[in-house]
C-alpha cells in the first residue's frame, strides 16, 4: 500500500486530471492514454521525488467537478495492479462546478460529488477484475472517499476532510462502526474550514465513528502535514493535545497491517493448495506457526504502544512529584525564613511532609511499573524467537515446503 506521504502527494497530483487546472502557468494533464498517443502537454505516469513512479490506469473529469484517477506502482517496469489507490481531487475554487457542489456539501446529504466518486469506483472494480483496489484518498471535500470506501469495504485515508457522516447509508455507517482502523479522517483541531462546512468537531451534531484524527493545528492545507521521512507516516507532535490522535493513529496502522499479514497468510494457503491434494502436515504447521508468529508480533506491537504511553504517564508523574516537592521547599522557606534548610525540612517532617514521601516513594511505585512493563515486552519478545526457530528449522528440514515459499 502507498504512504501516507504518496497519498498526500497523489493528492495534489489529482488536480491535473482537470483540463483546466493551472498549476503556477503549468498545463500538465494526467491522462490514461498510452505512450503513442500522448499529447505534448499530457502525462501518463506521477512521479514522486524519493517515492518513485505511479502509473496511471485510469482517469475521470466527471460531473458537479468531480476529478480522480486510479494509479498502481511501477515495479520492475511494471504496474503492480494488485496495489492502486483511487484519489479524488478537493475543491479547486476557480471552478464554478466544484465550488457549487461544495456548497451542496454542506448540506447533510453531503457533496454531489460523492455519488460521481461512487459509480467510477463501482466501474472500475467491475471493469477491471485483476485489480486490487486496496486504498482511496481525498482531501478536503473529497473526503466523502470515506463513503466510498465504506459502500466497497476499502481503506480510505484522507487529509483535512470535511464530511456529512449523516449522509452515509445504514450499510455504510454500519461498517465504519464496525472497522474504525479502515478509515483515517486526519484533522487539525481549529481548522475552521472542516469547522464551519460539516460541524464535525468536538462540539459539534455528528458522530464520525472513531475516524477523525485529531491534530493539534488551525491550518486546512494540505501542505501543512508532515511525515516522517524513513516511513512515510503522517508526523504527529509530541504534545499532550496530541495525545489521543496519536494512539488512534498507532492502533489503527497497527490492525491494518494485521489484515493485511493475515491477507498475505490466505494468498500463500492459496499458493500452497494450488496444485490440489489439500496442505500436507507440515504445511499446516507452517501456516499455524506463522499465524501465531503474527498474533504474538501484533499483541507486543500492540503493547508496546501502550507501554511507550503508560511509561511516558509514569515519568511525567516522577517529574511531578520532584516539582511537588521543589514547589513545597520554595512555599515553606517564603513562610519560615528564620529556620535553616535542615531545621525546616525538620518540621516538614514532622507532619509527614517528606522527600521520601513526596518523592521517593512515588518514584519508586512507577519505576516498578515502567520495570514490569518491560519485562512484559521481553516476554513477548522471547515467545516471538521461539516461535520463529521453529519455523525456521522447519523450513531447513522440507526442501520441498522450501521451494514452494520461494517467490
Amino acid at each position: 500500500m502507498a504512504t501516507e506521504k504518496v497519498l498526500k502527494d497523489l493528492n495534489q497530483e489529482v488536480y491535473k486530471v482537470d483540463p483546466d487546472y493551472k498549476d503556477n502557468g503549468n498545463k500538465i494533464k494526467y491522462t490514461d492514454k498510452e505512450d503513442n498517443q500522448l499529447e505534448k502537454n499530457e502525462r501518463n505516469i506521477v512521479r514522486i521525488p524519493g517515492e518513485g513512479e505511479f502509473k496511471v490506469l485510469s482517469v475521470k473529469d466527471g460531473d458537479y467537478g468531480f476529478q480522480g484517477m486510479a494509479v498502481a506502482p511501477i515495479v520492475n517496469g511494471t504496474p503492480d495492479i494488485s496495489q492502486v489507490t483511487v484519489v479524488a481531487a478537493g475543491t479547486y475554487p476557480d471552478d464554478g462546478r466544484d465550488f457549487k457542489a461544495a456548497l451542496k456539501g454542506m448540506s447533510p446529504n453531503g457533496s454531489p460529488q460523492a455519488d460521481v466518486a461512487l459509480q467510477y469506483v463501482g466501474d472500475l472494480i467491475d471493469n477491471n477484475p485483476n485489480w486490487t483496489i486496496n486504498q482511496l484518498s481525498g482531501y478536503s471535500q473529497s473526503a466523502y472517499m470515506l463513503k466510498v470506501g465504506a459502500h466497497f469495504q476499502i481503506p480510505a485515508t484522507v487529509f483535512s476532510g470535511w464530511f456529512q457522516y449523516r449522509s452515509l447509508t445504514p450499510a455504510e455507517e454500519k461498517f465504519m462502526k464496525e472497522n474504525p482502523h479502515l478509515f483515517l479522517n486526519y484533522r487539525q483541531k481549529n481548522d475552521d474550514v472542516t469547522k464551519w462546512n460539516d460541524f464535525n468537531s468536538k462540539w459539534g451534531n455528528s458522530d464520525d465513528f472513531g475516524t477523525i484524527v485529531w491534530v493539534d493545528g488551525n491550518s486546512h492545507k494540505l501542505t501543512s502535514w508532515e511525515f516522517d521521512k524513513k516511513t512515510g507516516q503522517l508526523k504527529i507532535s509530541d504534545s499532550l493535545g496530541n495525545s489521543e490522535g496519536s494512539m488512534i493513529q498507532a492502533s489503527y496502522f497497527l490492525m491494518r497491517g494485521f489484515l493485511t499479514q493475515l491477507t498475505m497468510l490466505d494468498q500463500l494457503k492459496a499458493k500452497l493448495t494450488a496444485s490440489g491434494g489439500g496442505l500436507s502436515k507440515n504445511e499446516k504447521i507452517y501456516l499455524d506457526d506463522q499465524q501465531a508468529l503474527l498474533a504474538v508480533n501484533t499483541g507486543r506491537a500492540a503493547y508496546q504502544n501502550a507501554m511507550a504511553n503508560a511509561i511516558k504517564v509514569y515519568q511525567n508523574a516522577i517529574t511531578d512529584a520532584e516539582n511537588i516537592w521543589q514547589e513545597t521547599l520554595r512555599e515553606a522557606r517564603s513562610q519560615i525564613e528564620v529556620l535553616s534548610d535542615n531545621e525546616m525540612k525538620d518540621n516538614l517532617s514532622a507532619i509527614g511532609a517528606t522527600e521520601q514521601r513526596i518523592v521517593g516513594e512515588p518514584t519508586e511505585f512507577f519505576q516498578q511499573k515502567i520495570n514490569k512493563a518491560k519485562t512484559m515486552d521481553e516476554k513477548f519478545e522471547s515467545l516471538a524467537k521461539e516461535i520463529k526457530s521453529k519455523i525456521d528449522k522447519m523450513v531447513q528440514t522440507d526442501q520441498q515446503l522450501a521451494q514452494q515459499l520461494k517467490p
